[in-house]
């Protein structure tokens, strides 16, 4: 017999005997290729929703936007996480946009009810802008929160130039 057949039959007995072994272990559950969430928490893992609310600035503006983000239980009942929001601001007559990036954390106050901070930058009507605010979520399903929020922006190095109120929904995916 050449060394090829060799190794091609050897192969082959180690292959039906590794299989053999391997499956005198295996025990099947219906559940064993099961997912597992991601996390405990229902806020921790990947998310994204719309919300609606109203700006100042002073004057009153209808604001409307979405956004996307990720939380991490990092102890029990502490969630930090990065999210990104895009909206407009509108009075009827001029249009403001924005797009901002946000740190975030919180505590769970009940296991369906998360109380946040948020702090961040990017831009707000074209102006490299700072937002920091706060809000709280609800878990009214396994997968759907209803939020609000109060952010506030303004020019970096400046004093506050904007104040929303808003209030979203949010789908997790965990």
């Amino acid at each position: 017999m050449n060394i090829a057949r060799k190794l091609i039959a050897g192969s082959f007995v180690a292959i039906a005997l590794g299989g053999v072994a391997h499956a005198a272990d295996y025990s099947y559950s219906p559940n064993s290729y099961a997912t597992t969430p991601f996390g405990a928490s229902p806020f921790e893992g990947v998310y994204a929703g719309a919300y609606a609310g109203a700006g100042f600035d002073p004057n009153a503006k209808f604001a409307l936007g979405g956004m996307a983000g990720v939380n991490f239980e990092v102890v029990d009942g502490v969630i930090v996480g990065a999210e990104v929001q895009g909206g407009a601001q509108t009075d009827g007559t001029t249009t403001t946009f924005e797009g901002l990036m946000l740190g975030r954390g919180g505590a769970l106050v009940a296991p369906d009810l998360l109380a946040y901070g948020a702090l961040g930058g990017g831009l707000a009507n074209g102006t490299t802008s700072w937002a920091a605010g706060g809000g709280a979520e609800f878990m009214a399903t396994d997968s759907l929160g209803v939020r609000g929020e109060l952010l506030g922006t303004g020019p970096w190095g400046g004093g506050l130039a904007n104040t929303r109120a808003t209030a979203g929904v949010v789908l997790h995916v965990r």
